[in-house]
């Protein structure tokens, strides 16, 4: 068992390792944020689309090389930062009661505690006698590692190259009607973040209720005071997507940003067993942290909808806890319907909101341009809040699938790793009931990375029914490089997606791409929302 303790820590040092490194890697990115500037503009009529960029992979786990005969260094683990900061859960009470009496004398100096996780946070500091302490008793739980988790990084400038900002449309973009002073009354969301600037004209009248789990020096509330304005903002013109909401602010980052997986369970148990309906948690860490899942876990068994961020390093492998079966896994779109180019994808993204360019308040009355998966994280939650306060006997189950089922497609038909079940859209939710709406959507053009191999390429363009009423005689017209293409849907029931394949043969003139143009007309019905009836993109090729 002492061997077997410290090959674990050994591991569990090249995890931080890896941990290390890989946050320096990222440390230049900085969720997007830009001061407002009057004359900034974001009605751009064309989206160029580049789609050649390379694909990476965010690991999970760092390879370890293989020995045959394991040795490790004694005196490094003594030295290691691990030590320092590690966790360790207990079947019973009575297990984790028995260990603390006896700590001290074991090697281990208890650092906090979560009797509702049977978790305790500790150090080591006498590493035989800690060894000796799991070699004596019969307990199979082992220490974790406190994985680190951070406010998602700030995209870096160029992922919002050629993306379309909201600036302050993200509200009409996604269908959420100007009379909702009344949404959110009654529910109560969690903020766990880095704080929120009470004193902001944007929340006079929210009721904000406070807790610190960190402590110990002031706090940069910018991160968080943004979340709370787009979930409750309560000025006129400025609304949250839930006006009438309370708010439960727990601190679980420090003035960076930065905290600890233990911590922010500590605070999801919190917001649970305080009454919150919804726990939004803009932030994430690559770690799956076992008392994190718990956390979650015991959250969502108390009636809580848990909704994080997927990440903003633009990579493959998406933030724990977002990742966690039980919890709301949230990527960001521009105001172009794309996938941003920055919010992190694979398992575990499950919808997509606004996350570029939104207007929102800052700590100090400032207003920003806010960019991120924490930005479009907060819509979601705003949108439950608003859902459970007008349908509160719902399951939260109930809830969550209205938001899915009610979504929009994106430019991949059907469920898919980069937006999950679609794009929220509140619109579509609030008048899922009222009979006879003729809306049909051009929702965008989709290419297989598979299929890109240079010369002619196949590609589909897809419409979605996202009224109410049955469509028929629907005609979509596509035009490319002077060829139109014409098309004609009948029996596209609400909800229903239909795509057509056309081919492009490579690249535009000098580099400049392809120009497509898609018009759609609804025979004999007026369309309620015209804007997404036309979708013109730039498209450029690899070689």
């Amino acid at each position: 068992m002492f061997n077997r303790l410290l090959i674990g820590f050994g591991l569990l040092l090249f995890v931080l390792l890896g941990f290390t490194l890989w946050k320096t890697f990222n440390k230049d990115s900085s969720e997007f944020v830009q001061t407002l500037n009057s004359q900034e503009g974001t009605d751009k009529t064309e989206e160029m689309v580049p789609l050649s960029n390379p694909q990476q992979n965010l690991k999970e786990e760092p390879f370890f090389p293989r020995q045959s005969k394991p040795e490790l260094d004694l005196s490094m683990l003594m030295d290691s930062p691990i030590l320092e900061d590690l966790t360790l859960g207990f079947a019973t009470t009575q297990d984790m009661q028995a260990f603390l009496k006896e700590a001290k004398a074991n090697g281990f100096i208890v650092r906090d505690r979560s009797a509702e996780l049977k978790t305790v946070r500790l150090r080591v500091s006498d590493l035989e006698k800690a060894s000796r302490y799991f070699d004596e008793t019969d307990t199979r739980e082992e220490p974790n590692y406190n994985y680190r988790v951070r406010a998602p990084e700030l995209p870096r400038a160029e992922f919002l190259e050629g993306e379309k900002g909201f600036g302050s449309s993200a509200d009409d973009w996604m269908g959420t009607p100007q009379d909702r002073q009344d949404w959110g009354r009654g529910v109560k969301v969690a903020i766990l973040d880095s704080g929120i600037d009470q004193t902001h004209s944007n929340l006079d009248g929210v009721s904000i209720e406070e807790i610190d789990l960190i402590g110990g020096g002031g706090s940069s509330k910018g991160h968080g005071t943004a979340i709370a304005s787009i979930i409750a903002g309560n000025d006129l013109g400025k609304w949250g997507v839930s006006p009438s909401a309370s708010l439960l602010s727990i601190r679980v980052l420090d003035g960076e940003g930065e905290g600890d997986s233990f911590t922010v369970a500590k605070g999801i148990v919190e917001a649970a067993n305080r009454g919150a309906q919804v726990i939004n948690l803009s932030l994430g860490g690559t770690g799956g942290s076992t008392v994190l899942k718990n956390a979650v876990d015991y959250a969502r068994e108390r009636g809580a909808i848990v909704v994080a961020a997927v990440g903003n390093e633009g990579v493959k492998g998406v933030s724990y806890p977002a990742k966690f079966e039980n919890v709301i896994g949230v990527t960001s779109v521009d105001a172009n319907g794309r996938q941003s180019t920055f919010a992190n994808y694979g398992d575990g993204v499950d919808i997509a909101a606004p996350g570029v360019g939104v207007f929102t308040a800052w700590e100090d009355e400032g207003f920003v341009s806010f960019s991120g998966t924490s930005t479009a994280t907060a819509f979601v939650s705003g949108a439950l809040a608003a859902e459970i306060s007008k349908n509160p006997n719902l399951l939260p189950e109930q809830t969550i699938d209205l938001l899915y089922k009610y979504s929009n497609e994106s430019e991949k038909p059907g469920f898919d790793e980069f937006t999950g079940n679609g794009i929220l859209n509140v619109g579509r939710i609030e008048n899922r009931n009222v009979p006879d709406l003729h809306d049909g959507a051009i929702v965008g053009y989709y290419f297989d990375p598979e299929e890109m191999k240079g010369g002619t390429t196949p590609f589909l363009v897809s419409v979605q029914n996202q009224g109410t009423a049955w469509l028929n005689n629907v005609s979509l017209e596509v035009e490319y490089r002077g060829v139109v293409k014409n098309y004609i849907f009948n029996n596209l029931n609400p909800g229903e997606t239909r795509s057509e394949k056309l081919f492009l043969d490579g690249s535009g003139e000098s580099g400049k791409g392809v120009r497509i143009s898609s018009q759609l007309r609804l025979g004999g019905h007026t369309d309620i929302n015209p804007d997404n009836n036309t979708r013109v993109s730039t498209i450029s090729l690899p070689d």
